[in-house]
């Protein structure tokens, strides 16, 4: 169905990019709220996307890919938000969302985005990408133009923090809840 949604808006169908756009817009929220700390620039940056991807979806070579294609574009854009921001200069802030996904049934209580609150801003985003849009390491590296390793790596030690923060809280409060 998204497929042939594609071939329409590809084609020139308004109604048909904008029923893309509809499904897809709260993932593009989430991700950019993960990248960008104020809501102003979340907004900007889906907003950007959603124009860049408007004026050049012809140029998408195979529509299967669409949604990929489209957190690139998002990814990039906050990207450049975020550089204009920050002068380069890495801060790791805390965000919180309002989404009950979890990393898995064990911890199915713990807000997954509080959760990963204290990672850096790439390992957040590839968490997000893996655990919440369920896409796989070698399609996060492709989006993020990372090495495949590399990304790898990052979910290892991403886990790795986040086991330590659980075990911190087990050990703090006996039995999470």
């Amino acid at each position: 169905m998204s497929d042939e949604l594609v071939k329409k808006a590809k084609n020139g169908d308004v109604d048909a990019f904008s029923s893309l756009i509809k499904k897809y817009q709260k993932d593009l929220y989430k991700i950019a709220k993960c990248r960008l700390r104020l809501e102003e620039d979340v907004c900007d940056a889906v907003q950007d996307t959603l124009i860049s991807a408007y004026i050049s979806i012809s140029k998408l070579k195979n529509e299967k890919y669409f949604k990929t294609w489209l957190i690139k574009i998002l990814i990039n854009n906050c990207n450049d938000i975020y550089k204009k921001k920050n002068n380069n200069i890495i801060y790791f802030e805390n965000i919180v969302f309002d989404t009950d996904e979890c990393i898995n049934e064990k911890n199915s209580n713990i807000d997954f985005y509080n959760l990963i609150d204290d990672l850096d801003i790439e390992e957040r985003t590839i968490l997000v990408l893996l655990y919440s849009e369920t896409y796989k390491a070698k399609e996060i590296a492709k989006m993020l133009n990372l090495n495949y390793s590399t990304v790898r790596s990052k979910i290892k030690r991403a886990k790795a923090k986040l086991e330590k923060k659980l075990k911190e809280k087990e050990d703090k409060y006996g039995r999470i809840r």
